[in-house]
């Protein structure tokens, strides 16, 4: 099956990846894993123990978390982009998955003029088998009928 004959399209997300589900009539299959480019507990070139680069002296640490911050944001917020252009195609969307990345991809969804007339749903759910993914979302789309 290709993503142009899914209908429906469920995504559990978090911020390591998604994992995009199609569904139509009444079967669930996997269309594509997207890899976020988060990159947690990167360490900038020279940095050492997260002491300055230029002493070995512990008494003057700085771990740069401006730049760490800064740098995160961005890579989150290029993560929640690609899953947005990948998710346009859709008019009817489960978004579901562990943690607060369901939810920043809802809302900037709700801000995207595409998305506007389209049904977005969100669910909570733990870590999934590839399995128990597919009958997540099968189930889900069987129950709930976009009003």
């Amino acid at each position: 099956m290709t993503m142009e004959k899914a209908a429906q399209l469920g995504v559990w997300v978090d911020y390591g990846q998604a994992i995009l589900i199609g569904y139509a009539g009444g079967e669930a299959w996997e269309l594509e894993r997207i890899t976020s480019p988060l990159g947690k507990g990167r360490r900038e070139e020279g940095e050492g123990n997260d002491s300055t680069r230029f002493t070995p002296n512990h008494e003057h640490t700085s771990n740069n978390e401006y730049r760490k911050h800064q740098t995160e944001q961005q890579e989150t917020t290029e993560y929640l982009k690609q899953l947005e252009q990948e998710l346009v195609r859709y008019r009817e969307v489960l978004i579901f998955g562990p943690g607060k990345a369901k939810e920043q991809l809802r809302n900037r969804l709700k801000e995207n003029k595409a998305f506007r007339s389209a049904w977005v749903a969100v669910e909570n759910s733990d870590k999934m088998t590839p399995n128990q993914l597919l009958a997540f979302v099968r189930e889900f789309f069987r129950k709930n009928e976009p009003v």
